[in-house]
């Protein structure tokens, strides 16, 4: 399952990979966050669905520091049920990390990404 589908080249590297995808979604103006513009998901959707071996399982999105995770979650849900009108498979949701998976989970997340929860922090490099 790859978590971070954010552009054309990215889709065109995996033809013929038998791989699941979510779509990573960008609520920010920063051009260094990874994910697409909002307005750019049913685009990249439609390009994974036509792509050969790929398969659209739904959205991914982290909540960006400072911001209130929960209202980052639910744009994040509203666009997904968005998404399922046109691509009813595509259903699942990539939301929450160690900090804010319990307002992942009341935004109606699907998968959580747990790290430091289970591992700790990180080492600090250097």
């Amino acid at each position: 399952v790859l978590h971070s589908m954010d552009r054309d080249s990215l889709a065109d590297a995996l033809v013929g990979n038998s791989l699941e995808v979510f779509l990573q979604v960008n609520l920010t103006d920063d051009p260094g966050r990874g994910g697409i513009e909002p307005g750019a998901v049913q685009q990249l959707a439609e390009r994974v669905q036509t792509t050969d071996g790929l398969t659209l399982r739904g959205l991914m999105a982290v909540a960006p520091l400072g911001v209130e995770a929960r209202a980052v979650f639910s744009a994040v849900r509203e666009m997904s049920e968005k998404l399922v009108e046109a691509f009813p498979a595509a259903s699942a949701l990539s939301i929450g990390m160690s900090g804010d998976y319990r307002e992942a989970i009341l935004e109606g997340a699907t998968h959580l990404r747990i790290g430091a929860a289970i591992t700790g922090n990180r080492p600090v490099a250097g």
